[in-house]
């Protein structure tokens, strides 16, 4: 039980980076990308393929697989961004079933869904971490790391920029930034984490195989993003320990096996609609706020008399 209970609380730590990646590309800039498994992906077979050759160097994995993984959004965003909002979507996911097909079809490399296996144990600065202990260590030291260097981001100019760019590209095009190389940015930054969340599912499971970075893990972390909070910097691990943890552990409840899944699945679509209901309430809860107020503005009489400024007559 204590094995199980390790293994999901550090699966919800390397979902909840991959998931941070689509944070800033959706909730920052506001970018919906239906491909962000394809960056896992990158990042999980680049460590599989490039581990046992560097040693299991987790700082040589991490760096060629973010550097990959970003080189492919460029292509994605070179190819999307010149069209409207809506056809980014429908773009992203063209790209996203065609590298699933990549990762399923090219069996020399990938091994399709038999999948890859004997990924060294990482080492870090030269110490192997050879324990599930160690590598959940690594895993929620980085997932930290990234929520923090996240909320940075959001309160910086980029993050200025990308809410901007989410809010109002015209004007934010007005006041002469540009709103394509910001979405560029957030795409090939997103690109980039959610990679390194691919490098550690690499490390930590020691397999790899096709079917698990289809585009039913794009929904999944598009379901930890919504769940978690659209644009908090903590919001992909409060997504991801819903998500990725709570959610599995109703298979420990006493229940026959043709009823868990299904249930699994109707919590998994009950808490994408609340939270998405409830995120409605609020906004319109909060438009109706800033009209009450604007409204008693309105109606609030002028000063007079001497408090004014005015000239007193005798």
């Amino acid at each position: 039980m204590i094995e199980y209970l390790t293994t999901v609380g550090t699966l919800t730590g390397i979902f909840a980076i991959a998931g941070a990646g689509l944070n800033i590309t959706l909730g920052y800039a506001g970018v919906f990308s239906a491909a962000q498994a394809v960056f896992v992906g990158i990042g999980a077979y680049t460590t599989a393929l490039l581990g046992p050759r560097v040693d299991g160097s987790f700082l040589v994995c991490a760096l060629v697989g973010t550097g990959l993984a970003m080189v492919a959004a460029i292509a994605l965003a070179s190819t999307g961004l010149r069209v409207s909002d809506e056809y980014f979507i429908v773009a992203s996911l063209a790209f996203q079933i065609i590298i699933s097909t990549v990762f399923a079809s090219w069996y020399s490399v990938t091994k399709g869904a038999d999948g890859i296996s004997g990924v060294p144990y990482p080492q870090v600065f030269g110490i192997e971490l050879g324990t599930h202990g160690a590598g959940s260590a690594l895993v929620w030291t980085i997932a930290i790391l990234v929520v923090a260097l996240t909320a940075v981001l959001r309160r910086g100019a980029a993050g200025r920029l990308f809410f901007a760019i989410r809010e109002d590209p015209v004007a934010t095009e007005t006041l002469g930034r540009s709103p394509v190389v910001g979405k560029y940015a957030a795409i090939v930054l997103g690109a980039g984490v959610s990679a390194l969340g691919g490098v550690l599912y690499a490390f930590y499971t020691g397999f790899v195989n096709a079917p698990t970075f289809g585009y039913s893990l794009s929904i999944e972390l598009v379901a930890i993003v919504v769940v978690g909070g659209i644009g908090l910097s903590i919001g992909p691990i409060i997504g991801g320990a819903i998500i990725v943890a709570a959610i599995p552990l109703i298979s420990l409840l006493d229940l026959p096996s043709t009823v868990v899944g299904p249930l699994q699945q109707l919590v998994y679509g009950a808490l994408i609609i609340a939270v998405v209901v409830l995120r409605g309430y609020f906004s319109a809860g909060s438009a109706l706020r800033g009209r009450m107020v604007r409204r008693l503005k309105e109606m609030r009489p002028e000063p007079s008399g001497p408090a004014s400024g005015g000239k007193v007559t005798s």
